[in-house]
């Protein structure tokens, strides 16, 4: 990931943390969970790769990109249950996971 897009990547999750406090403030509900963030978060870091990652190199790329920590068992339990309805993300190994075809994974 270069320069530009982690500046982009940065400022989008200020913008967001920012729409959270108002939220807050206003009493409102916050329209996402914090599974989905880091679902989502694991689907771009698959998409920017462009490959198959294992859990490891996922869990190590949104720590040193994103300053994110995930989890690793409920990662892959996330992931797993994806995998098993068939959204979004495929097992290529054991513990390696990949975006599905139909999810943008070939552009």
């Amino acid at each position: 990931m270069g320069d530009f897009e982690r500046f982009l990547e940065f400022n989008k999750e200020i913008a967001e943390a920012t729409l959270e406090i108002i939220r807050k403030f206003k009493g409102e509900e916050t329209p996402k969970p914090e599974r989905t963030y880091k679902l989502k978060l694991v689907e771009h870091i698959l998409r920017t790769a462009g490959r198959p990652l294992h859990i490891s190199e996922i869990i190590e790329m949104a720590q040193r990109d994103f300053q994110v920590t995930l989890e690793r068992d409920s990662t892959v339990s996330a992931l797993v249950k994806k995998v098993k309805s068939g959204q979004t993300f495929t097992r290529t190994a054991p513990n390696t996971f990949s975006l599905s075809k139909g999810d943008g994974h070939d552009s």
